[in-house]
């Protein structure tokens, strides 16, 4: 696959806290693009908490309780999503991908059973740093929309 055709999915996640498993995944967005097509497509969902504990973003906590789906309906739909792109070979884009990756790991295989994403992933930071910059953006506070600006900034170091 030549380069302006690879797929990148720019995932941006909210969490309740730094503990996987203690605290919630509140809040997942992704978005798939390349450097030839520029944005294909959006993923959001808001999560329903899988416990109390909040150490961060008490407003989106409140949100993801009264509004969220359940953590299983959530990874289904982002796997559903995600799907088409697979035969593309797309690769998973995250910042920073040490904290985002295992949440998603996480809840694949604490709610699907598996985890059908694999693990072509990138870090958006250490792909940066390895060129001598800083990938440094002012983000909105929606996730899909993060995703989105983050994708569009890192297309351009592709």
């Amino acid at each position: 696959m030549s380069r302006e055709a690879q797929l990148w999915i720019f995932i941006d996640l909210e969490t309740s806290g730094p503990v996987i498993g203690t605290h919630s995944m509140i809040e997942l967005g992704a978005v798939v693009g390349s450097i030839k097509h520029g944005v294909l497509d959006r993923f959001n969902v808001v999560i329903k908490p899988i416990g109390t504990a909040v150490s961060t973003s008490p407003e989106a906590f409140l949100k993801a309780q009264e509004e969220g789906k359940t953590p299983e309906e959530a990874m289904k739909a982002f796997a559903a999503w995600c799907r088409p792109f697979e035969k593309f070979l797309a690769i998973f884009v995250l910042r920073p991908a040490a904290f985002d990756w295992p949440w998603i790991v996480w809840y694949a295989r604490t709610y699907l059973g598996n985890n059908p994403f694999g693990f072509r992933v990138v870090c958006a930071m250490s792909w940066y740093l390895a060129k001598g910059k800083k990938f440094e953006l002012k983000l909105p506070p929606a996730m899909v929309k993060a995703a989105e600006v983050q994708l569009l900034e890192f297309l351009k170091e592709t």
